[in-house]
């Protein structure tokens, strides 16, 4: 799974909020499956689910002008590989529209 947000935001804090907000939204509905976000460094970050006895590993990579999201898929989900990537990279983009907006504390 790969997908790639273009934030436009030149304060790392904020992009950082950015992926800690949308972790959070789904955070709460997924937390039978075990959600994490470990943060690396200042511009990496893992974040993991299990379903089903199998983890699912997220890496997002913050540069000065996207967020790169890539993980792999156990063989089980692949069917659902697109569905997960348009889902995080949706949560992904509408809180840097927000963040760009001066929204994020919403």
């Amino acid at each position: 799974m790969k997908y790639v947000a273009k934030h436009g935001i030149d304060d790392l804090e904020r992009v950082k909020t950015v992926i800690e907000k949308a972790y959070g939204s789904y955070s709460q509905r997924l937390s039978d499956y075990n959600p994490n976000l470990q943060w690396e460094d200042d511009r990496h970050a893992t974040v993991s689910f299990t379903v089903a006895k199998k983890t699912i590993n997220t890496d997002f990579e913050i540069t000065d002008e996207e967020i790169r999201i890539e993980g792999k898929i156990p063989l089980i989900f692949k069917v659902f590989e697109s569905k997960i990537e348009k889902v995080v990279g949706g949560e992904v983009d509408k809180w840097i529209a927000k963040a760009r907006a001066g929204e994020l504390d919403e």
